[in-house]
């Protein structure tokens, strides 16, 4: 049996007691698209004449979890900024417009998850935003139902529109700042 130098096995089982003491991390994960036909994007704005209902048409993204621990999720969301609809064709295009999502210069609006821990009736979604080239990180308290073939997440949150440089204070912009965001989103296992 050949002579091994000293301290070159111990070294080449680092790697492996590594693996094992961190355990099947990332291992169970099971990635989900979202079902923009089973879900919605909706948004309430008030102001000084007529508050804006609306909702965008257009978006998709993937959830990452394990079914066992839903404070594994990572989420990704894309929404095109042009699918606003607010049943107002001159307010949507207004909505489009550089007052607003400037949706000709910043055609997509992104969400990344950066972590997700408990919190009272479910799940703190902590993760980036991005408006209008603006990213600003939020807080968006979330339930969650997942199995191994499905998920629901639901939930909602305020936004400041002056925080991703949104015109708010004009005359012709009676609309306030904060916008009252609601969402379902469900879909399967990819590949499902």
């Amino acid at each position: 049996m050949p002579l091994r130098p000293r301290g070159v096995l111990p070294l080449l089982l680092i790697p492996l007691l590594v693996a094992i003491w961190a355990g099947p991390a990332g291992a169970d994960l099971v990635r989900y698209r979202i079902d923009l036909a089973q879900s919605a994007l909706t948004f309430k704005a008030t102001s000084r004449v007529v508050n804006a209902d609306g909702r965008f048409h257009r978006f998709g993204g993937e959830v990452s979890v394990d079914p066992q621990d839903p404070t594994s999720a990572r989420i990704s969301l894309t929404i095109e900024a042009a699918s606003i609809d607010t049943a107002n064709t001159k307010r949507d295009n207004h909505l489009r417009s550089p007052d607003f999502f400037w949706a000709e210069r910043h055609p997509i609006v992104t969400f990344e998850s950066l972590r997700a821990p408990r919190a009272e009736g479910g799940l703190a979604i902590v993760g980036q935003l991005t408006i209008r080239g603006v990213t600003r990180e939020i807080t968006v308290p979330t339930t969650v139902s997942v199995t191994a073939d499905s998920f629901e997440a639901q939930g909602e949150f305020e936004l400041k529109r002056s925080d991703y440089e949104m015109n708010y204070q004009s005359l012709l912009n009676p609309v306030g700042d904060v916008v009252h965001v609601k969402f379902v989103f469900r879909g399967r296992r990819n590949g499902s």
